[in-house]
């Protein structure tokens, strides 16, 4: 089952694309997407995580980003998901 949240990007959704790409590459994932949405992928020691991401909009200086979690492992509360990919930003 999947679960979503939003997270408040400080800046564009262009530097949000370069960011986030950055931030999972190095982590050795995989991430695909450009400034509308996108999907990634990461595996951690006890499973993947894959999910998806659109911008929703944006305010001033700050972009909202819906993120979906479709796959993590069973093991690891979606709070600690939320925590850590908001920890990227």
């Amino acid at each position: 089952m999947a679960s979503s949240f939003n997270i408040d990007y400080p800046g564009s959704a262009s530097d949000f694309v370069v960011n986030a790409n950055k931030a999972i590459k190095t982590k050795g994932g995989i991430f695909t997407g450009d400034q509308n949405s996108g999907t990634f992928a990461l595996k951690t020691l006890i499973g993947s995580v894959k999910g998806s991401y659109k911008v929703i909009g944006g305010i001033g200086d700050e972009t909202k980003v819906a993120i979906t979690i479709n796959q993590k492992p069973m093991l690891v509360p979606m709070s600690k998901i939320q925590e850590v990919i908001e920890g990227y930003f």
